[in-house]
């Protein structure tokens, strides 16, 4: 039975792998076997970080199937977007934070992958694009208005055309440009760095972080310090106080 989604833990670290080359396009198949995946993940203190990457060198991954897309009809097509949506939203709420290795091509669904990640690392023959307007759809408006402006994604979306890695880069869309044989090296560099500090804080902080757009100044504040108030009283926290004053490397264990 062929496995879509491959996963090592290691060290805090979830490294998920989409192995559908040479694409990696986002089959019925590759769907139902990620969403349960990351809804188990959800649940795990000893993840800390997850690396999401594809199989190959190609593509980190192209988006939905158009065969699929191709036998909708009006009374299925909302359900097909339900399910493909799933797999955006479920990265986007995951409470770890979530790295895109991308390399290749991420299009379309591939593309709405990468903005819905925490960190965007890519190589530098990366190539972005929310190819909705080039096949007569509409894609991305919601994640990347609220990443990088309104302007920008018009640009982006309305011409269909694709972005560079160093684009991506200029843009702040992208966190770092590496060549491809240093992809993992970097995203795993960036997953220790994260997975070294505080759990419950860096929970905390990107929940509070993601809602605060939607909520008014005073709203967000008090997320803000309510997050505080819960983290100042974790072993963590009192922990990283005493290393602080003996001159030591505080050890983090999610309480």
């Amino acid at each position: 039975m062929k496995e879509w989604i491959h996963t090592v833990i290691r060290d805090h670290i979830c490294t998920i792998t989409i192995q559908n080359p040479p694409m990696n396009i986002l089959t019925k198949e590759v769907r139902q076997a990620f969403v349960p995946l990351m809804e188990e993940l959800k649940q795990r203190d000893d993840v800390r970080v997850i690396i999401l990457r594809g199989e190959g060198e190609r593509a980190f991954c192209a988006g939905a199937d158009l065969n699929e897309e191709g036998e909708l009809t009006q009374e299925t097509v909302r359900l097909f977007l339900q399910e493909d949506c799933r797999i955006y939203d479920i990265v986007n709420e995951m409470p770890q934070p979530v790295i895109a290795a991308i390399d290749g091509y991420a299009f379309g669904g591939g593309f709405e992958l990468a903005l819905a990640s925490d960190f965007r690392i890519l190589t530098d023959r990366a190539a972005l694009c929310a190819a909705g307007v080039k096949v007569g759809l509409v894609v991305s408006t919601t994640r990347l208005v609220r990443l990088l402006g309104e302007a920008y994604a018009k640009e982006v979306i309305l011409t269909g055309r694709t972005i560079s890695a160093e684009e991506a880069f200029q843009r702040g869309l992208a966190n770092q440009i590496v060549p491809p044989d240093q992809l993992m090296t970097a995203s795993e560099e960036w997953a220790k760095l994260i997975a070294a500090r505080a759990p419950i804080a860096v929970r905390k902080a990107k929940q509070a972080i993601q809602r605060t757009m939607d909520l008014t100044w005073t709203e967000g504040m008090a997320m803000e310090l309510d997050a505080f108030i819960e983290c100042q009283a974790t072993r963590d926290h009192h922990h990283a106080i005493e290393s602080f004053f003996k001159k030591q490397q505080p050890s983090f264990i999610g309480k």
